[in-house]
């Protein structure tokens, strides 16, 4: 090959890139704003809703539905992409009594403080971004459980980073997620504490889904892969309907469990699959 061709190449390179730093830090820092407004128009509902609630709000990043009794959500979805993920906009940090909720059920941040347990996101705020709006929703209380501190930062965070890796490697997924009560429940300061967070994601592309039904106890990053199952599955354990919008093949969809689809960080490709001539 010529020494010339290739010294062309890098300079085009290194040019390239040159440019594609001025542009993006200088002349438009602040482009995604420009798109940003298209991820609020999205349905966060459109695919039904899986159980019953007392309330149902609709936010810029998702959508809910609310339990007077145990003055939480019952449910949370939401539908992301790569395209919402890479937004990435600065993130707040401040809690706040929900003013959707009526009063009397309404949770505020203290009432969750010295309770031995952490305010854990049922739609994370790393993955709902794309503007400062939809970020700040993420953290009203009515987005909030009790959730053990250790299974919140290492076992459900892994999964929450998954997810968002997923949406770059298997594109657009719909995800429902939220606590499991029983009749009796533990409770802290009076409110009842989930016995198990459920999370439930399903791929289009691929038409590929799977479940986790995770006890809210101590759970390391190790464990998650244990409590992986099919969403019909859950489905039979909650007594739930996950998207019962997707029409007369849903069970189909639904039973559909390769777990080596959800644990293969590369994206999936048939070709992958074709053994090689000998």
């Amino acid at each position: 090959m010529r020494i010339d061709l290739i010294v062309t190449a890098v300079l085009a390179a290194i040019f390239g890139g040159l440019i594609h730093y001025i542009f993006s830090s200088h002349l438009w820092p602040n482009r995604h704003r420009t798109y940003s407004w298209w991820f609020t128009l999205r349905n966060h509902r459109r695919y039904g809703e899986p159980c019953p609630s007392d309330l149902i709000l609709e936010r810029e990043g998702y959508a809910l539905g609310y339990s007077f009794k145990f003055k939480s959500a019952l449910w949370v979805s939401y539908i992301l992409n790569k395209n919402s993920i890479g937004v990435d906009v600065e993130r707040g940090e401040d809690y706040y009594a929900d003013p959707d909720i009526p009063a009397p059920y309404r949770v505020d941040p203290a009432d969750y403080a010295n309770t031995g347990f952490d305010k854990g996101h049922l739609a994370p705020s790393a993955s709902v971004d794309f503007s400062r709006k939809s970020n700040d929703e993420t953290f009203a209380m009515s987005n909030v459980v009790l959730q053990d501190p250790i299974l919140n930062r290492r076992a459900w965070g892994k999964l929450e980073r998954l997810v968002r890796k997923w949406t770059f490697t298997k594109g657009k997924l719909v995800v429902v997620t939220g606590p499991v009560y029983g009749k009796r429940n533990k409770r802290a300061k009076g409110f009842a504490i989930p016995r198990y967070l459920y999370k439930v994601v399903y791929c289009f592309r691929h038409q590929q889904g799977i479940a986790f039904l995770i006890p809210n106890q101590p759970t390391q990053n190790d464990e998650l892969w244990e409590h992986a199952i099919s969403i019909n599955a859950l489905e039979e354990e909650l007594g739930y309907n996950f998207f019962p919008t997707f029409g007369s093949d849903s069970h189909q969809r639904k039973q559909s469990f390769n777990l080596t689809f959800w644990r293969d960080d590369s994206p999936w490709n048939a070709k992958r699959k074709r053994k090689r001539p000998k």
